[in-house]
């Protein structure tokens, strides 16, 4: 009877997360694109105009280093990338290292968390925390959508100490041959 309970209440949590928090949160959405595929600026607000999605500030490539299985069915997958900052008219060519847990959920979710580091030319450090939701594709890939919290480190007067404290939301894909592409929007 407990686990019934449990069982009901995660299912009713999971349906209000995604069909009344986007809702909610995303009622007007303008986008604009470069191609059918790629967006590279939205801009979002809810009815109180306190929420925005803004410029497309960072993007990457790169691949899967390697697959633990941790605890059950949870995997521990570590990767790195290379990839470019955007602030503003500036772009900063840097190379990333992230690890993140995965834990298959019901109707086929993945729940995701993460933590990388982001080293620009001139040794500037950037580190990251994500939480993500994700689902395979028709394509076979494994989609997450999430939040991504940054923290610039050194030096202090970087190129990319403007990510220090700055919230993103983010799209990370990988292929069937381990392949990574990850986009990460503003949010102010």
């Amino acid at each position: 009877m407990k686990q019934n309970l449990i069982a009901m209440i995660y299912n009713i949590s999971i349906f209000a997360f995604t069909v009344f928090i986007p809702a909610f949160f995303f009622q007007n959405v303008l986008a604009q694109e470069t191609n059918a595929d790629i967006v590279t600026n939205a801009n979002t607000i809810n009815n109180s105009e306190n929420l925005t999605i803004g410029n497309l500030i960072y993007e990457n490539k790169g691949e899967i280093t390697s697959q633990i299985v941790l605890e059950g069915p949870t995997v521990q997958t570590s990767f790195s990338s290379n990839g470019t900052i955007r602030n503003g008219i500036t772009s900063i060519n840097v190379t990333e290292i992230g690890t993140y847990t995965t834990t298959p959920r019901a109707n086929g979710l993945f729940y995701g968390e993460g933590e990388g580091v982001i080293t620009g030319k001139n040794n500037e450090i950037v580190t990251w925390s994500s939480q993500e939701i994700g689902t395979i594709t028709p394509e076979k890939k494994i989609k997450f959508n999430g939040s991504i919290f940054f923290r610039a480190l050194l030096p202090v007067g970087s190129n990319l100490a403007f990510l220090d404290n700055k919230m993103g939301v983010f799209t990370f894909e990988v292929d069937i041959s381990k392949k990574t592409i990850t986009k990460v929007w503003n949010v102010s």
